[in-house]
């Protein structure tokens, strides 16, 4: 978002194309997997998507918190709505408004009052939009670097190897190595080659398809394998499955719903500009 967006000048019109291509992005599937989850129940005995009733309906189709691994949507939509904010304050001041951004992180980073949880989160968007705005540096040693960090804040290798002072979330060496990576990857060779690779892409494209399933599938699956016992297959059958469900659902749902509504939006808003001027 910074690297479209905040370079781009602040107004009416780039502001609203951003919003709606974010909604047709984010929405569609999101409110089609929370109703399905809200109605399932009525149908079958055995949930097969996430525990959404009639006490968090309305958390869930507001964006004011979600259950299960659909925490992140509500929080990812919060920030849009920021970043309009930050967006025109980088019209007027770029150098200033960065420095703030900056400071801001930490200050994000050790908020301890009972919304800290929630702020915290948004540091992560904060890193990407100061990342946005660095100089490139083309390092494969320097990709490999923030590849290994970010494998070391992985719950199960920063205990293995004492680090995991703080929750993953809440970890300062997590939050690094995400930055770090999403910069070094933005222009190392080695990164466009593997993570730039049309496999890759595919993977991209329907990224969100499968953070929505995947959790369903992991579910049903361990109704069918024990993972204690057969890890392997538990993982294999896992991935196999979520990458079906989210190419199904991609094809389905996401991508026919984003195209109708840039589409109509865009017809309606080719429409209002004659009529407006011939007014």
């Amino acid at each position: 978002m910074g690297m479209l967006y905040l370079n781009a000048p602040f107004g009416g019109a780039d502001v609203g194309d951003f919003y709606r291509r974010r909604i047709a992005r984010v929405f569609p599937l999101y409110l089609v997997v929370v109703l399905a989850s809200f109605f399932a129940p009525n149908f079958t005995a055995m949930r097969v998507l996430y525990p959404i009733d009639a006490s968090n309906i309305a958390d869930h189709l507001l964006f004011i918190r979600a259950t299960s691994v659909l925490w992140t949507v509500p929080i990812e939509v919060q920030f849009y709505a920021l970043f309009g904010v930050i967006w025109f304050m980088f019209s007027i001041n770029r150098s200033a408004s960065l420095l703030l951004l900056v400071a801001t992180i930490p200050l994000l980073v050790i908020v301890s009052d009972p919304l800290g949880a929630r702020l915290f989160f948004l540091s992560y968007f904060m890193i990407g939009i100061a990342v946005s705005q660095l100089p490139r540096v083309s390092s494969n040693a320097a990709f490999l670097a923030a590849c290994v960090l970010f494998y070391a804040g992985m719950p199960a290798v920063s205990q293995s190897i004492g680090l995991d002072f703080f929750s993953f979330w809440k970890s300062p060496l997590n939050l690094a190595a995400s930055g770090l990576l999403v910069y070094t990857a933005i222009a190392a060779p080695l990164a466009t080659v593997t993570l730039g690779s049309a496999p890759m892409r595919y993977l991209g494209a329907i990224s969100y398809s499968i953070y929505l399933l995947h959790w369903p599938v992991m579910t049903q699956v361990a109704r069918l394998i024990n993972y204690k016992q057969d890890p392997a297959l538990f993982a294999i059958t896992s991935m196999v499955g979520s990458l079906v469900a989210a190419t199904l659902t991609f094809w389905a749902i996401e991508r026919p719903a984003r195209r109708l509504i840039m589409t109509r939006i865009t017809r309606q808003t080719s429409q209002a500009v004659p009529a407006a001027a011939g007014a």
